[in-house]
């Protein structure tokens, strides 16, 4: 399934390279890696959080986070900004950028790079960002603050 970049105390996660993630293969993620990560770590506390990607909301996955009693967190619809780990995606992309890879080996080398340097204080820096990102997003009026937009009234809930 996914296999860990490096055997020490302070890597983020698992890294597996797949075109693309379907329910199947998230599902499998949440069950081998997430589920015991949570009981480990968190004595099967934690809330898992999703946003509405298609393999996180479909049938299967929802019937299996049921069957696995996996908490969730509900997420607001077209937030990236409120999410960390699309920060940490915005954050990778722009610093594989300076580094120009220029065939698929130097892109996949520097995408593990980048991972295996990814430290939990990083990823803490953009969890604890959110309380900050979330006036921001009061004072847009519930806009995207990385795009700069307010909903319009026909976007307001019913």
């Amino acid at each position: 399934m996914g296999r860990n970049l490096k055997e020490r105390s302070n890597t983020v996660g698992y890294f597996s390279w797949v075109d693309r993630i379907d329910s199947n293969i998230y599902c499998r993620v949440i069950e081998r890696l997430y589920i015991p990560f949570n009981k480990s770590k968190y004595g099967g506390y934690a809330r898992l959080v999703q946003d509405n990607a298609p393999p996180h909301i479909s049938k299967k996955t929802k019937e299996k986070l049921r069957e696995w009693k996996v908490d969730t967190l509900d997420w607001p619809p077209e937030s990236p900004d409120l999410n960390p780990i699309e920060l940490i995606w915005g954050h990778m992309k722009n610093e594989i950028r300076k580094k120009g890879p220029r065939t698929l080996s130097e892109l996949k080398k520097a995408i593990v790079d980048y991972w295996q340097h990814l430290t939990p204080e990083v990823c803490t820096k953009y969890i604890e960002g959110i309380k900050a990102r979330l006036r921001q997003v009061v004072q847009q009026k519930g806009g995207n603050i990385i795009e700069g937009r307010r909903r319009t009234l026909d976007e307001n809930d019913t």
